[in-house]
């Protein structure tokens, strides 16, 4: 390997010519000049560009640094260009406070911070031991715990233990790394109860759960609890007993009962009451408990029967029975049924058909006679011993039994009279080859179904003024037909409607019609009568046909009615020869004879609305229950005759027509169901 050249340093010497050597100390001294200026310059700039910024930190840290640009503190301000910048504070027990802000101008120039507490540490203390802590609804584990750390604030504390009653309790923690102590005791929640027995060694159950011999004390939960005491030869003592938590009883020492004989009674009949002693027991078959080594006596009675005694000495917990054959006491009771092949029950048992003596026992028994067809017939009877005793077993038809349930009369709130009518089928028109019959009075099958009441009189001026005071019937012909006593007339369908709504105000009823409709289901209010009612009160249920009013042929004799006659001669045209019923024209309600059920009217004084629309072929086919008419049309259907009329086909019953408007010879009756 070659060996490397070595250079050797040599004198200086400054070059020839050259003089003594220049001072450098002119230029250091304007270097430092320059720098100076420089640094007072960007000074200067610092000072005109930056902005006048307050930092408030509460509480007051210990050490405050601004990060991110030159800071420089002017008073409470710092001095701070545009920017974003980073606040760091310190402060003993509390978090390090970390946070952005940006100084910008025409923006912020006060920026305020809040420190954090740190974390305060909780050491909890719990008597029992192994407590169950949760800590605003959390669980945190079982004491012994090491000390927990919160946050500073109010927290929640809540413990449980077996056997002990939880526990709350708010804590405030201070935080800043403090440590702070909760001592809690919690309150058992049981106490013990001591139960002692004479004599000893009952065994004692707790809630159904046995727990051995008395006499011991037990630990029983706070609440209530069933003890019971039971012993061989003894009764079984029981009590509901309350324990308070951590609060000592004592029970007894508890005396027990000898047990009872019991005593197993049965009779025939079964039914029959024990006493003993007196006292009732029961009936049997029943057992009853007897006083041990005690004579009793043992009483066995069944009414309608003869009583049996016996006497009885049990010893404790000693069983024994008592059957009885009760001896009946009789009566005689005659039922007479008609018709005769109704059949005879008694407290519920067919005893066979037709009228019978019967043999019963002198109690109360029901006597119940049926029929097919019939509404059945119901009393009571109780048989004497020695006597002989009738029924009378009449059975009504289901029709009659039905109208029974009513009276046959009422009186309307404006005091005018209602009759019950029966219920039936019938056919309603006329045969089309009548003498006078129209085409509008077609055949139909009709069935009434619900028993009803219809005023027995048409309403007068006097009992329609109740409702409508200023109304006037005025006068036809210098014939006044306004008198209190007269029918009602120029009335429309509306107002005879608002009189029956005004009557059933009156009395308490449902009203029957809503805006000038029926209410359906039809109520039990006044209305006007439906056309088949109408038919059926006029021409049927009296228990015959009838064409005309006073009978099935022509002309009326006597004073069958208010028609057009002899002295209506200035006043109508048409009229009836030879016949003079007094009046030109209404004349008084009632003033003629009533028909079979007693109404008054039904030909003759003025014609009457009647609830139906009006048309010339109603009727649907088949047999029609309870009809109401057409369910629209403007007229409504006009029955019965006039003062006006004369001539044969208005003043047959079947005579129909329709109506729209009120008329000097037009009033109306008033109906309702009975229920």
């Amino acid at each position: 390997m070659t060996e490397p050249t070595r250079v050797q340093a040599a004198a200086y010497r400054p070059p020839d010519g050259g003089g003594p050597p220049r001072s450098r100390r002119p230029r250091l001294w304007l270097l430092a000049t320059g720098a100076g200026l420089a640094i007072l310059a960007l000074g200067a700039w610092f000072v005109f560009t930056a902005l006048a910024v307050a930092i408030d930190v509460r509480p007051a840290p210990d050490r405050l640094a601004i990060e991110g640009g030159w800071s420089l503190p002017v008073g409470e301000r710092h001095l701070l260009r545009p920017g974003e910048y980073r606040v760091v504070a310190e402060k003993t027990g509390y978090r390090q406070l970390t946070e952005t802000f940006t100084v910008a101008r025409g923006g912020d120039d006060s920026f305020r911070f809040e420190m954090r507490k740190k974390p305060g540490r909780l050491q909890l203390e719990t008597e029992p031991a192994e407590t169950t802590v949760l800590i605003d609804g959390k669980a945190v584990g079982q004491t012994p715990l090491e000390p927990i750390e919160l946050e500073p604030g109010e927290h929640r504390l809540t413990f449980r233990a077996p056997r002990h009653e939880s526990a709350e309790q708010t804590v405030s923690i201070e935080g800043m790394d403090k440590l702070q102590t909760l001592n809690v005791t919690l309150t058992p929640a049981w106490a013990p109860v001591t139960i002692d027995s004479v004599p000893v060694g009952a065994m004692l159950s707790v809630d159904g759960e046995t727990r051995g011999p008395t006499p011991q004390t037990v630990e029983l939960g706070a609440g209530e609890h069933e003890l019971q005491l039971a012993q061989a030869g003894y009764q079984t003592w029981t009590r509901r007993i309350e324990v308070v938590a951590d609060e000592p009883q004592s029970l007894g020492p508890i005396e027990l009962a000898p047990a009872p004989g019991r005593l197993d009674v049965s009779s025939r009949p079964a039914g029959a009451s024990v006493t003993v002693a007196g006292e009732f027991r029961g009936r049997t078959p029943v057992e009853v408990a007897l006083a041990p080594d005690t004579d009793v006596s043992v009483r066995v009675a069944r009414a309608g029967h003869q009583s049996v005694t016996r006497e009885f000495r049990l010893a404790a917990g000693q069983r024994e029975s008592l059957a009885v054959d009760l001896e009946p006491i009789l009566g005689t009771v005659q039922v007479a049924v008609s018709p005769e092949d109704a059949v005879v029950h008694v407290d519920g048992e067919a005893r066979g058909p037709g009228s019978r003596e019967l043999r019963l026992t002198a109690v109360a028994h029901d006597i119940r006679v049926t029929r097919s067809g019939y509404a059945p017939f119901e009393t009571e009877v109780t048989p004497k011993p020695g006597e002989t005793q009738r029924i009378e077993a009449k059975l009504l038809t289901e029709e009659a039994a039905a109208l029974a349930k009513f009276p046959d009369t009422e009186r309307t709130p404006a005091g005018g009279t209602m009759r019950l009518m029966p219920t039936g089928q019938f056919t309603m028109g006329a045969p089309r080859r009548e003498q006078g019959a129209r085409s509008n009075e077609v055949r139909r099958e009709v069935k009434l179904t619900r028993p009803f009441y219809i005023g027995v009189h048409e309403v007068s001026n006097e009992r329609f003024r109740r409702f409508r005071s200023g109304h006037s019937s005025g006068i036809v012909a210098r014939k006044t037909l306004d008198n209190d006593d007269q029918p009602v007339a120029r009335v429309s369908w509306e107002d005879a409607v608002a009189y029956c709504n005004w009557l059933s105000d009156q009395a308490g009823l449902p009203r029957a019609y809503s805006g000038g409709e029926l209410i359906t289901p039809v109520t039990t209010g006044y209305r006007l009568p439906t056309e088949a009612e109408w038919a059926w009160a006029a021409r049927f249920a009296g228990g015959r046909s009838l064409k005309y009013p006073w009978g099935n042929a022509m002309p009326p004799t006597g004073r069958a009615g208010n028609y057009a006659d002899a002295s209506a001669a200035d006043l109508l045209d048409e009229r009836l020869q030879d016949y003079d019923d007094g009046h030109a024209a209404a004349a008084p309600v009632g003033r003629f004879a009533a028909n079979a059920l007693g109404l008054f009217d039904l030909g003759g004084n003025v014609a009457e609305w009647i609830h139906d629309r009006y048309s010339a072929n109603p009727g649907s086919g088949g047999v029609e229950a309870d009809p109401l008419g057409p369910s629209s049309g403007s007229a409504r259907v006009v029955r019965g005759s006039s003062w006006r009329h004369g001539r044969i086909t208005p003043l047959r019953l079947s005579y129909r027509e329709a109506g729209s408007s009120p008329r000097d010879d037009l009033g109306f009756r008033v109906a309702r169901y009975a229920e």
